[in-house]
Order: C-alpha cells, then structure tokens, then sequence
C-alpha cells in the first residue's frame, strides 16, 4: 500500500512559498507606496528657491505667523506649495519660533534653511555710514532712505534731551544694524561713540585750551572739520581758533555762516551773507557758535584737544583743497590777493 503523506508535505510546502512570496510583494509594493510620496515630500524641501542667480528680500513682520510666512513665500513665488513647508513647520515644532527681520535669501538656498535662519533670527546686516561734515539735515535725509531702516524724527530726542540740539552728536564712522530694526539703537550707538572718544580727549586736552567743557570742545571740532579735510592742517586751524578765542577775535569762519544760512543754501558764500543776522554767523558774534555745525571724526575731537601751538590767526583757501597761514591781517591781505589772482588767471 503507497502512502500519500510526502505528497501532501511537498503540496503544503509550495504553498507556504507562494504566501510567503505574496506577503513579501504586498509589504514591497506598501513600501514603494510610501516611498514615492516620502521621497516627493523629502524633494520638494530640499528644492532650492526659485532666485533665478539673484539675491532676494523676504521680511519678516513683528508678530508674523507661520502661516502668513509660508503666504508670503508663496505669493513671490520663491516655493511652489504651502503644503511642504506648513507641514515642516508644524512638524518641527517651529511656529512661535519665527524672528522678526530682513533676511536675504542666496541663491541655491531651499525653504528649510530659510525657515531655519529665520528661527534663528540670522537677519540681513545693513551698513550706514556719517561722513565727517555731514550736518544733521544731510543725516537725517540719509536715515530716511536707508534700506530697511525703520527711522522716525522722534528717535533724536533719546540723544538730544541735554543739549540744544542734536547737531554734532553722532560720531562719524560706519555702523551696522539688524535690517527691519528701528533707527534708536543705531543713534544711541553711535551717539555712545561720540561721547567716549569726547571724553577721552576732553581728559588728556591740552592746557591751552580756552574751552570750559567738552560740548565746547566738540564746536570747535565741527569747524576744523568743515574747514579742511587735510590730516596735516587739522591741528594748526585748531591753534588758530583758539589765539583767536583768547585775543577775543570774531572766529569768522565761512563754515559757521554757511549753516546760519540753513540746510537750503548752496552756491559760493558772498560778502552779502556775511551780514546775516544768526548766533551761529562768527563774523557778527564772537567765541564759538551755540552748537556744533556738523557731525565730527575721531581725527578733528583730537585735534580740538591738541592745537597746533603757533601765532597764525588767519588763513586762506588756496584752491586745491590746502590753505595759507598768517600771522598779521597784512600777510593775509597779501595771501587773499596773491590766491585770487590765480583764481582770475
């Protein structure tokens, strides 16, 4: 008698494989189903932002939801789809985390990493620069179109409480801020830098100085600062307002009527303005006018502080940006005709 037994092993068997195979296609084609849309997902946020090689702005406002982010990405179409990067968000847990700001986005850059830097608060960084002479009219219409700035007239006032006036009070030199930040702190910077290298030169002045405080020493700067731009005549023009002080002889400087006239004139100072009646004309007033006339370097506050010691009172623009020195009103006369002659010729 045969026995069927190992028949029905090998018929068992065969079809454990069949199942087997099945379960392993299923769990292959479930696999391949989630990867394609994890592996579409995983692409699309790493897709770099639509820049076309440039360098963009995107700002963020105070208080900006993620949402509204993610709309504004959108709308200037640096992604394509709210879905991928609302979801990011939402993922990692980042939606009250967003700083306010400017950021510039680089080319090549996807909206992961912008979203990451804007977490971080890594905000575009903007330069503004005081030239030395630049008088505060001129400052604030720089202020007010500087990029991403957010500057109002009343931002003075936490600089200027203790003085007549803001003139003078910023240091010249160049200062960086935070884009999309307010103008305050960059005024209170720069004001702090002015009054440390004041200070600091106002305690190591010279003893000839004729100069109470050092407000007073910040004036004189001002118009050795207006009155040349030449390192080697910054110290003897500083020497000649100061014998001039101490003889008590009008200053006459033509940088000090010219900003009596106000921030409207402009064209060649005539003997005509020299009348104009203002505290800040040192042809009509003697000692030094109530304020500084401009925003000042490190280069003129040293030089107020250590005048040139000479008996020159006056000078003259020889028409190459440098001057002549005198010692009498003579010398002077025949200075002013020899440099008009010239002028002339």
């Amino acid at each position: 008698m045969h026995s069927d037994e190992p028949h029905f092993n090998n018929h068992n068997t065969s079809l454990k494989h069949r199942h087997l195979i099945k379960f392993l296609i299923t769990i292959l084609i479930i696999l391949m189903l989630i990867s394609i849309p994890l592996g579409w997902f995983i692409y699309r946020l790493n897709k770099p932002i639509a820049t076309e090689g440039k360098s963009l702005i995107i700002e963020v406002k105070p208080n900006s939801t993620a949402k509204l982010l993610v709309q504004k990405l959108y709308e200037n179409h640096f992604i394509d789809s709210k879905f991928i990067i609302e979801n990011y968000i939402k993922y990692k847990g980042l939606a009250n985390q967003l700083k306010a700001g400017v950021y510039q986005i680089q080319p090549g850059e996807t909206a992961i990493n912008l979203v990451d830097r804007i977490v971080k608060g890594d905000v575009l960084i903007a330069a503004f620069r005081i030239i030395e002479g630049t008088n505060i009219y001129q400052v604030k219409q720089k202020l007010s179109q500087a990029p991403y700035l957010h500057y109002k007239a009343k931002d003075w006032t936490v600089i200027s409480n203790q003085y007549p006036n803001a003139e003078g009070l910023l240091l010249a030199d160049t200062y960086y801020y935070n884009a999309g930040s307010d103008a305050k702190p960059l005024l209170l910077n720069a004001n702090k830098k002015l009054l440390a290298v004041l200070n600091s030169n106002w305690e190591k002045r010279s003893s000839a100085l004729p100069y109470k405080t050092p407000y007073e020493l910040l004036i004189a700067a001002s118009i050795i600062e207006k009155e040349t731009s030449l390192p080697s005549e910054r110290r003897i023009i500083s020497g000649i307002v100061v014998n001039r002080i101490k003889k008590r002889m009008p200053l006459q400087m033509d940088p000090t009527v010219i900003y009596a006239l106000g921030p409207t004139f402009s064209g060649k100072l005539g003997h005509h303005n020299l009348d104009f009646d203002s505290p800040y004309n040192t042809y009509l007033y003697r000692g030094l006018p109530p304020t500084p006339i401009a925003m000042v370097g490190r280069d003129a506050i040293e030089a107020a502080a250590q005048p040139q010691i000479s008996n020159y009172l006056y000078f003259v623009a020889k028409g190459d940006g440098s001057h002549i020195f005198s010692a009498t009103y003579e010398e002077q006369k025949q200075a002013i005709a020899r440099y008009m002659n010239k002028e002339n010729q």
